[in-house]
């Protein structure tokens, strides 16, 4: 026993120091490679520091000379010898060219005739609009690169408006300070060895090189990342404003496949110039570990890691032993636990069996560290079943109370759909989405109650079909029994596994789920429809179910739900003609009767190709006002629909791109096909109306970037996020479009701050869901309990990487109103800031 005892401590102690040797190397390493990193990167700083002097300077001597020309009234030669006579460098020069013949005078000969001085730019490409070029003193004016036209030397130009004397007629003209790039080059010094291998570049606001390294290929930075590097747009837009607005580094495959890292800095003075610094990672790494050391150590682990393993098999034997037989007993204590067994075991047997790994491995702090992170996550799961739980008593037990607000059904419809895309595009689902005579928008009750109800039952839609599969969605609205409420129903209905009989008896219950194999992977807690019946109850609403095993199930969720005050007003389109192009016959029926609603007169096509034979049929008669067209048809889809259209009818016909999938992947292909917009299903009235009203008041049909953020000035936001690099980004974009934020680093904080604000001192909270102390989820839940109604309805989005449709439904039943995924678009973060505003209002 005491040998047993002495080999496991002898294991222990080599294992200590083979693990100590190797940590302590890679310790090292990493902080000699993290220190060369942040020499570099402060190198590229100082170098900018010193190219934005020497643009200064230059742009200096520019601004003096163009101020005495413009006080002196000069003509052209004339200035052109007080230029010449201000020299002091023989390797500068200055032009001075007319502004409408970009053509003039050099204070340097030609280099092919030492007799001319005549110089134009009629060839040379570095004005532009010449919109950039300030007034005299009030920024740098300096072109990009080019070959200057005198001497073929690589040049850049400073350049001043002035005003020259022709004939006794002011003429407009433009005064250039020549200077060799290779002066601005030599200004720039490495340190011999860390980084002589360093390579300088500067680009524009766009990426264009301005002056460019031999490494650096294409003729954009960017086409150059994107050439040899995997990046998807929506990253190469956030590596764009990364890399113009921040000083950083960033890591990328250059033209020979190596890793090399990119510092970069902006140059502030200079009309959105960026200074990147290259150089290959491998010139950055070192080693400084005693390899040998290590490889001896570790021959000697391995021999007596074998003689452990084997003694360690015994002793997991007995562990897994004893948890079987742990398991029985508790399975056997009470019906309850028996019930909840599959579920509430899964995160517990990983606790205690990794606890126990732990204290037999407490000296080796790798398993140790990675044993808590797998308890961690099981500690979580646990509580999600526990959270589950209190709810479902909270609900038994009559504590839980509705809240009733003033909301848009449009709005939270909309919200539906875009949660339930990242899964829905996952699993390639055909998803579809109808309204039927939703006329009433504005209704008052709990929102996030109805949230939860319907986010429960869509996400079980999308979990239990396959893909391939169809999910759909119906929302109509019928006259209630009741005075000042209408009665909407809510239809579910999917492809999916389907339920037994015997199931759909007991599904009501806790902890119910039908059991499959091709799902029994999905862990969940078979609370979600308890749950979900106990909150349409308590809303004196009905659910019922279809459904049959193999072919699909439809929920029918009905509610009286109240009447809102605010409602918008009577909406009339001028009587106008519309094409409706879609696949869904239901979808084309409901869609003219709203249309009907509006005044005007809608014609249906049940494809692409019959739309496209209405349209040829019209061409000698009245064409229509507005064509609208589905997207995701069978044999021909909306974008090929719209194209043919347009060979028909030409540009003089909006066109309205219609789906119930995202907006993000059919905007490259809308880009290219002639298509005026975009509108998501379902086709509301109100939206409709919109939409339609702003393409015919259009002078030009095409998709708006909306710029102004004058709207949303003020706004406050309180951002609840732990990672310093994720808070300054949203900081900044935030700001960026006039919206104030103040940070809380997690979650517990973010609920102390909201408790001591002011009234109304913040608008509305942007919450991270993994964060220290307190979680994004258990910080709104909490937030929905203050006493203070109006802080305890402030509205919460979710800010966070688990962007899966369960992840969003464990938002919403939080109680948040909102989810966005990262990394975050700024479009839709404004959007959620918009309807926020709106709904104040």
């Amino acid at each position: 026993m005491r040998n047993k005892l002495l080999a496991i401590i002898n294991v222990l102690i080599i294992f200590g120091i083979l693990t100590f040797v190797v940590l302590y190397s890679r310790s090292e390493q990493k902080k000699i490679y993290d220190n060369r990193i942040a020499s570099f990167e402060n190198l590229t700083i100082a170098l900018e520091s010193i190219t934005e002097n020497y643009l200064q300077g230059e742009q200096g001597i520019c601004d003096v000379w163009a101020n005495y020309i413009n006080k002196n009234n000069m003509t052209l030669d004339e200035a052109t010898e007080f230029v010449k006579s201000s020299h002091v460098l023989t390797n500068t020069a200055a032009h001075l060219i007319y502004a409408d013949t970009l053509s003039g005078l050099s204070t340097r000969p030609n280099i092919m005739n030492p007799y001319s001085y005549d110089v134009s730019y009629s060839n040379v490409d570095i004005f532009g609009n010449r919109e950039w070029i300030a007034d005299v003193g009030k920024a740098i004016n300096v072109s990009r690169a080019y070959t200057n036209p005198m001497n073929g030397k690589q040049s850049l130009a400073f350049i001043n408006k002035i005003t020259v004397d022709d004939g006794g007629s002011p003429r407009d003209a433009l005064l250039l300070r020549i200077v060799l790039v290779s002066e601005l080059e030599d200004k720039w010094t490495f340190p011999q060895q860390e980084f002589k291998d360093a390579e300088l570049s500067i680009i524009n606001a766009n990426g264009d090189y301005i002056i460019r390294g031999s490494s650096f290929k294409s003729n954009n930075f960017f086409e150059f990342y994107k050439s040899y590097n995997a990046i998807s747009n929506t990253e190469l837009q956030t590596l764009k404003e990364e890399v113009t607005i921040t000083t950083g580094n960033l890591f990328m495959k250059d033209s020979r496949g190596d890793t090399c890292v990119i510092a970069h800095t902006p140059i502030a003075t200079a009309n959105g110039w960026v200074m990147l610094n290259y150089i290959q990672n491998s010139k950055l790494s070192t080693s400084t570990g005693n390899w040998l050391l290590i490889g001896v150590v570790s021959v000697a682990l391995l021999l007596l890691f074998l003689a452990n393993g084997i003694y360690m098999r015994l002793v997991n034997k007995r562990l897994h032993q004893m948890a079987i037989a742990a398991e029985s007993a508790n399975k056997a204590k009470t019906d309850f636990l028996s019930t909840m067994s599959h579920d509430i075991r899964t995160p517990m047997n990983a606790i205690i069996g990794l606890t126990a790994i732990s204290e037999k491995k407490i000296d080796d702090k790798k398993i140790v560290s990675e044993n808590l992170r797998k308890i961690s996550l099981a500690s979580n799961h646990l509580l999600t079943l526990i959270n589950d739980v209190l709810d479902l008593s909270k609900v038994e037990s009559g504590k839980l109370s509705l809240n009733p607000l003033t909301f848009s059904v449009v709005e939270m419809v909309e919200t539906l759909v875009n949660i339930s895309q990242p899964m829905i595009k996952e699993k390639d689902i055909n998803f579809q989405v109808r309204v039927d005579n939703v006329n009433t928008e504005y209704l008052y009750a709990d929102q996030i109650r109805l949230n939860q109800v319907f986010i429960n039952i869509l996400s079980n839609a999308i979990k239990y079909t396959q893909p391939g599969g169809t999910v759909s969605i119906a929302l109509k609205q019928e006259d209630s029994d009741k005075e000042g409420f209408i009665r909407q129903t809510y239809i579910v209905s999917d492809t999916g596994m389907g339920m037994s009989e015997e199931f759909m008896a007991v599904m009501y219950q806790p902890f119910s789920r039908q059991t499959d194999s091709r799902v029994n992977k999905i862990q969940g807690t078979g609370l979600g429809l308890a749950i979900t019946k106990k909150m349409v109850d308590l809303m004196g609403g009905t659910i019922e179910c279809q459904s049959e095993l193999g072919k699909g199930t439809t929920f029918t969720v009905t509610i009286d739900l109240k009447i809102a005050d605010k409602q918008n007003d009577e909406m009339m389109l001028k009587p106008i003609d519309v094409l409706l192009i879609d696949d869904d016959e239901d979808l084309l029926a409901t869609a003219a009767d709203t249309l009907a609603s509006l005044g005007a007169t809608a014609e249906k096509a049940n494809s692409g190709a019959k739309g496209v034979e209405l349209v040829s049929s019209h061409k000698d008669s009245k064409m229509y006002d507005v064509i609208i067209v589905d997207w995701k048809m069978k044999a021909m889809d909306g974008i090929e629909t719209a194209r043919k259209i347009r060979e028909i009818i030409g540009d003089k016909t909006p066109i309205l791109l219609t789906s119930a999938y995202d907006w993000n992947d059919a905007e490259e292909a809308i880009k290219d096909s002639s298509i005026n917009g975009f509108i998501s299903k379902p086709l509301f009235k109100s939206t409709l109306y919109a939409k339609i009203s702003e393409l015919l008041d259009m002078k030009v049909a095409q998709v708006e970037v909306e710029d102004d953020y004058s709207d949303i000035e003020g706004m406050v936001a309180l951002i609840a996020e732990d990672n310093d690099i994720n808070w300054e980004i949203i900081h900044t974009l935030l700001e960026m479009h006039k919206v104030g934020s103040v940070r809380a680093n997690n979650g517990k904080v973010c609920l102390e701050k909201l408790m001591e604000a002011k009234p109304g001192e913040y608008d509305l909270i942007f919450m991270d869901i993994q964060m220290p102390e307190m979680n994004g989820l258990d910080a709104t839940r909490a937030i929905r309990k203050l006493e203070d109604k109006e802080k305890a309805n402030i509205p919460i989005i979710a800010m966070t990487a688990d962007a899966f449709s369960e992840n969003v439904a464990e938002c919403i039943n939080a109680g948040m109103n909102g989810h966005i995924a990262k990394p975050i678009d700024i479009k839709f973060v404004i959007k959620e800031i918009r309807k926020i505003k709106e709904n104040k209002k």
